[in-house]
C-alpha cells in the first residue's frame, strides 16, 4: 500500500474527518496549519503509528524545536515509518 494512503487513512481514524478531507493530505501537508491536528488527535495518531509501525512519535516530537513542529508535514511522518 502506498505510504501515504496509509498514513492519511491513520490521519482519518485519528481525527474523524471525511473522504473529502483525505483528498486534500499531500506530503507537504502540515499538520499544524494545514491539518489543524488537535492534542488529542495527534496523541491518537501517535499510538496509531506505534500499533502500526513501531515508531515512537512521542519521543520524535521531542526532539524537534518549536518551529520544527510547526512545520511537521505528513511527508516528514512518512519519513519516520519508512525504514
Amino acid at each position: 500500500m502506498d505510504i501515504l494512503r496509509e498514513l492519511t487513512g491513520l490521519l482519518r481514524d485519528a481525527t474523524g474527518e471525511d473522504e473529502r478531507w483525505a483528498e486534500a493530505v499531500t506530503p507537504q501537508s502540515r499538520l499544524e496549519d494545514d491539518l489543524r491536528l488537535e492534542s488529542v488527535e495527534l496523541a491518537a495518531l501517535g499510538e496509531a503509528l506505534r500499533a502500526r509501525y513501531g515508531v515512537d512519535l512521542p519521543a520524535y516530537l521531542a526532539g524537534l524545536d518549536l518551529d520544527e513542529l510547526i512545520d511537521l508535514t505528513v511527508g516528514d511522518l512518512a519519513r519516520l515509518v519508512t525504514p
